[in-house]
């Protein structure tokens, strides 16, 4: 049933693909991710196994030690602590103490845009890592604050980019490096974030398009 079921999707997902006239290099691409599926299948496949229950509830996320050590430098070390805090409940999977635990920096340092800027990057991931209402008006009170600052706009950036808005995400990382000082450490970390997304832009812009077919 699982190679049946694999067949299937193939057929359906390129006859979709057909059908909207996709470009071919997202057909490749489909039909690369098909093939890797059905490799890992045959060999890592147990069709025989017994079922077994999920589990439930929200799973950690753990927050890259050098993204810690860039936001501490991007934004200042002022609430470390109060962030590492909330870093810790987000690897418990604990995203609501994690946004109270910043929402009380916050209350704490109504005019620190670190703070606000932290709150907004982490109500991004609290609502299932889109750009919500809470999200916005946050990043947006970083950006009142200190609209020199690249802290805000950079991170902004990268809620934007999880939530699949790259051209705004872009954006945002443009105006980061632009307001980010020549000899800052961070700055390299910054340029190739941007060279990364315009490769991706590039290569999506670059694809060839053909027509639908005649139906």
């Amino acid at each position: 049933m699982g190679w049946l079921a694999l067949v299937l999707l193939g057929l359906g997902a390129g006859a979709t693909l057909w059908w909207l006239g996709a470009p071919r290099m997202l057909a490749t691409l489909m039909a690369a991710a098909l093939v890797l599926g059905a490799t890992g299948y045959a060999l890592q496949g147990k069709p025989m196994q017994p079922a077994a229950p999920v589990a439930t509830g929200d799973q950690g996320l753990r927050v890259d030690p050098g993204l810690i050590d860039f936001r501490a430098a991007i934004l200042g070390e002022r609430h470390r602590a109060a962030m590492s805090l909330a870093d810790a409940a987000m690897a418990r999977g604990d995203k609501g103490e994690a946004v109270r635990i910043l929402i009380d920096v916050v209350r704490r340092a109504p005019e620190d845009p670190g703070a606000w800027t932290a709150l907004g990057t982490m109500l991004a991931v609290h609502d299932g890592q889109q750009l919500s209402p809470a999200a916005r008006f946050a990043f947006s009170q970083a950006v009142r604050l200190d609209p020199k600052a690249p802290g805000p706009p950079f991170f902004l950036g990268i809620s934007l980019l999880n939530a699949g808005e790259i051209d705004p995400a872009r954006t945002a990382w443009a105006q980061a490096l632009a307001l980010t000082p020549a000899d800052a450490p961070y700055r390299g970390d910054i340029v190739e974030r941007l060279a990364v997304v315009d490769r991706f832009r590039a290569m999506m812009q670059g694809a060839p398009r053909q027509p639908p077919a005649s139906r």
